[in-house]
């Protein structure tokens, strides 16, 4: 796991890269599939905005690799 601090404006660059680095042909994929990757958007998107709002100061994304980041001010 790598772990990195982070300002929250960068913070915010990463989160928008690995949102656009995801997938978005959800038409293609079987209804199962279809639902996780939508619930893995919306938890992605949620997040962002937190961060944004100054509400969530750290945080673990499992997905595309384990990375823990602290947001510094």
């Amino acid at each position: 796991m790598q772990q990195f601090f982070l300002t929250r404006v960068r913070t915010v660059a990463y989160l928008l890269a690995v949102r656009r680095a995801m997938p978005s042909e959800i038409d293609e994929l079987r209804v199962g599939e279809a639902d996780v990757r939508l619930q893995a958007l919306d938890t992605l998107d949620r997040l962002l905005l937190d961060v944004r709002a100054g509400r969530i100061s750290e945080f673990r994304l499992d997905e595309p690799r384990t990375v823990e980041v602290v947001v510094t001010d």
